[in-house]
């Protein structure tokens, strides 16, 4: 082998290395949440940001996704998430396209930005969100948020929570970190 092909071969070699890392180290993140599958979502109290009162888990017959951020740096990560899941999985007016995704999944959707003093944020929040939004936007101001986090067995709270429940509110998927395609999928897949 010449010199440029043992360099080609050795950055296939590290490329596909990386690739496995980081196909583990996904794995490893998702791992510490596979104990919640199989189990009932805890319930929650709260109200939207249109003042209307939310019952979770809904009792509808319906799939519902639902997205946590514990902390401030959390949500911020959870707004990277909120126009995928949008288009995924909220009904949207006829005014846009013909087709809509949503039209598909029959889904429950709320996000829950489980932030200590969030009803004194609130004004602030809704000047930054778009009104499309505000009905799955979840206040949870007299829920224990502890225990919701040991119910759910969070242990980092820096990070947003992502999960599925079927038409019995089981936890069928959960997820947890930053955005990815791969993730979307597989909240997408737990809803097929």
């Amino acid at each position: 082998m010449k010199g440029g092909d043992i360099k080609v071969e050795l950055k296939k070699l590290i490329f596909n290395r990386m690739k496995k890392l980081s196909l583990l180290v996904l794995l490893a993140l998702t791992l510490g949440l596979k104990g919640q599958k199989g189990k009932t979502f805890p319930q929650m109290v709260g109200i939207n940001l249109n003042d209307k009162i939310i019952n979770l888990p809904f009792n509808n017959g319906k799939f519902t996704v639902i997205a946590i951020a514990y902390n401030k740096q959390a949500e911020d990560e959870l707004k990277k998430w909120l126009n995928p899941l949008y288009n995924l999985f909220m009904k949207k007016d006829k005014g846009g396209s013909t087709f809509d995704m949503a039209e598909i999944y029959d889904v429950n959707f709320v996000f829950i930005p489980m932030i200590s003093g969030f009803k004194k944020i609130v004004e602030d929040f809704k000047k930054g969100t778009d009104k499309e939004f505000w009905p799955y936007i979840m206040d949870t101001e007299k829920t224990d948020i502890k225990a919701i986090q040991k119910q759910l067995q969070i242990e980092d709270n820096k990070i947003p929570y992502f999960y599925v429940l079927d038409k019995s509110d089981i936890i069928i998927e959960a997820l947890n970190g930053k955005y990815a395609e791969e993730k979307m999928d597989l909240l997408e897949e737990a809803v097929d």
